[in-house]
Order: structure tokens, then sequence, then C-alpha cells
């Protein structure tokens, strides 16, 4: 009987159920495979057996988005008028009888007049008697008095002038999204830094590590992710008038197929898994999925699938043409039938969108061809 189970199986073994491709179907199929530092041929994808001097040079982690060096060197903003901004402006005379002060001082308190409050124009322009028409927006409110003061000194006695803004609308910065509390707010004197902005909206729903932060400015936006501009000083930046920040839940996922015990449990089958933490090792990862399945899978047969970084590609030993690009499909194939395995499993980080694959042992091809030429019994009864 086992000469035609052999004969059966290479002639029907396109018809035996599985889960995805046998491991020799994997090594046979690659034009690129690296094994103990030997590349062969050219690349169609990389094949790449895990050994120590692989992990060693793996540069696997992810790199989160960050802020850029144009946002990161904005100075700490010092608000200033804008267009839509309601100013209060006094004008003190040295004594009565001047411009704006009447001869009998007596019949007044003090020596200053209070001009009814303005609106700055769309044009960012305000009106000031014996002044004229002031451009105010972009300037400082001591700047503006200054220019004010230098128009009248001709005409009233010693003025001195103090402009304050009793109603800001132009230095705002807004927060929303996935947010506890979104708002709008001014910025004050001295700056304003992203993560006290974050802790005006009552701060994110979701946890740092699925927490993206978009900033729009000037009509360019920047992202970053909120757990590495916690850990990071410099990525807490200083805000600028008219920013908007846009909070987002972003989880990161990788799948699990295969042979793996994740498919005998009695709970809703998900192979996609959320890596619910900052950052996840293939170790983790094969854990989450409930290992491999003691019946089914083949030790010699796990793999790690992903768009791997061509120069990392080079870093480990593959000579990768530069026609392919920034990134080149790669199958990682890790052996867990050595002891050694799994510690190189625990020093390989997962990225988002990664898909884990086990493949059967070939003892299982062999039980299915003899249950589907074998009579089932049971049935018969």
């Amino acid at each position: 009987l086992l000469p035609a189970i052999v004969l059966g199986l290479s002639g029907c073994s396109s018809y035996i159920p599985g889960s995805g491709p046998k491991r020799q179907s994997v090594i046979g199929q690659a034009t690129v495979y690296l094994k103990d530092g030997s590349p062969k041929a050219q690349l169609g994808y990389a094949l790449v057996a895990v050994n120590a001097a692989v992990v060693s040079r793996l540069h696997s982690r992810d790199q989160p988005p960050l802020f850029r060096q144009r946002f990161l060197s904005m100075p700490a903003a010092e608000p200033t008028i804008g267009p839509g901004d309601t100013l209060t402006i006094e004008i003190f005379e040295a004594h009565a009888g001047g411009l704006f002060i009447p001869q009998d001082a007596a019949s007044r308190p003090g020596n200053f007049v209070q001009l009814q409050p303005q609106q700055v124009d769309s044009s960012g322009h305000i009106s000031v008697p014996y002044a004229g028409s002031i451009i105010a927006a972009g300037r400082t409110p001591l700047d503006l008095a200054a220019t004010i003061r230098g128009r009248l000194k001709d005409r009233a006695l010693d003025p001195q002038v103090i402009v304050t803004v009793s109603q800001h609308n132009a230095n705002d910065v807004s927060v929303l999204g996935d947010v506890n509390a979104a708002t709008r707010f001014q910025i004050q004197p001295g700056g304003e830094r992203l993560l006290s902005a974050l802790a005006r909206a009552g701060g994110p729903k979701s946890p740092d590590y699925e927490t993206m932060i978009k900033i729009q400015r000037n009509g360019q936006s920047e992202t970053a992710l909120l757990s590495e501009i916690a850990s990071n000083p410099r990525q807490d930046i200083q805000l600028q008038p008219g920013d908007v920040i846009y909070v987002s839940r972003q989880p990161r996922y990788f799948s699990a197929v295969g042979a793996t015990a994740q498919t005998t449990t009695l709970s809703q089958l998900d192979r996609r898994f959320s890596f619910q933490d900052y950052n996840l090792t293939l170790n983790d990862a094969l854990a989450r999925a409930g290992g491999l399945q003691d019946d089914r899978a083949n030790p010699l047969g796990v793999f790690l699938y992903r768009e791997e970084r061509s120069a990392t590609l080079r870093d480990i030993g593959l000579k990768v043409p530069a026609t392919l690009g920034d990134t080149v499909p790669t199958i990682y194939m890790v052996d867990l039938s050595a002891p050694a395995g799994l510690f190189y499993c625990n020093q390989i980080w997962m990225r988002n969108r990664d898909t884990i694959y086990v493949s059967n042992a070939p003892a299982t091809d062999i039980q299915k061809f003899i249950s589907s030429v074998l009579p089932d019994r049971k049935r018969d009864v």
C-alpha cells in the first residue's frame, strides 16, 4: 500500500486540502535564498533563513511616524494681532490742554482717553483719530502702540499709548478627533506645546501606542505617534497660530494563517490580531495566535511575510539590485525544531500588516490522502 500512497501523493498533491503552500514550495520558488550567508541568483522575492547572524543585523523594529525638522525648528509663538481681534487703545498725555485731554482737567478723571473698542478688519487695519489707518495684523500690541505714538507725537502732549487685545479671534488652535473634549483656545504669551494642548482637550480616548497626531499648518500636515511624542521631548513641538490638531486611533495589526493552534479554539475565529502594545516580537505574535498546532504544524516551516527595506536586506548579506526600489517582498523562515528558534523569534520585531504562515507537516498530507482513498467505516455502517 505504501508505494501506491507515494505515487498517489506525487500525482494528486494538488487535490490534497491545505491552508497554504508547502515549505518546499516556498523554498523551491524563491529566486534568492539566503542560507548560511550565501545569496544566489537574481531577486524575485527574498527568502531568508533566520539564524544568529541574520538576527544580529535585522533592523526590523518599526520606525514610527515622527514630526520632521520643519515643524521641530519652529520657535515658541509670540501671539500677534490678526484680523478679527478686538483692540482697546488708551492714549495718555503729559497734562491737560492737549489733543485728547481738555484744558479743564477737573472736568474728567485722569490724563488719558480710552478709544472705543474696534475690531481689526479683514485687511488687517484699524483706524485711530488723528493717526489715520494703521496696519495692525501681524504685529504685537507693543509694536502697534509705538507706531500710534509716533504718529501722534507732533500733535499730542508727549503721548503714551497702551494697546490691549480685549478679544482674541486670530491666534486660536483647534484640537479635535479622538479626544475626550474637543476644544479651541488661544495661544498664550510664551507659547503652547502640543502635549499641553492635548491636555486641554481631555487627552486621547485610545492608548498612546494606537494614537496618531496630525497637525495641519499653513497648508501642510505632519503626523506622529503619540507614544513617540511623549517619550521624545523634541517631538513635543511648539504650536503656531491657526494650527489644527487632529487625533485619530490607528491600531496596528498582523495576520496568522496556516497551522496555528488558534484554529482549535471555541471562540469566534479571527486571524487578524491587534498589537495591543507599543511593540511586539514574533514570539509574542505566535503566542497570541495560539502557537503551533501539534497535529498539523511543521516546526521547520514557520514563515514571516513582509515588505522589507532593501537596505536591511543588503545589511544581512543579500545582493539587492538597485532597480527594485526601497522595499522588497521578503519571507523570513524560522526553524522552531531547533532550541534556538524561539530565541530568534524573541529578537524579531513585528511590523504593521506582517503575516505569519505556518505550513503543514508532510505527514499531514499522507493522513489526508489515506482518509480520501480508504472507505469511511462509520459512514458505511
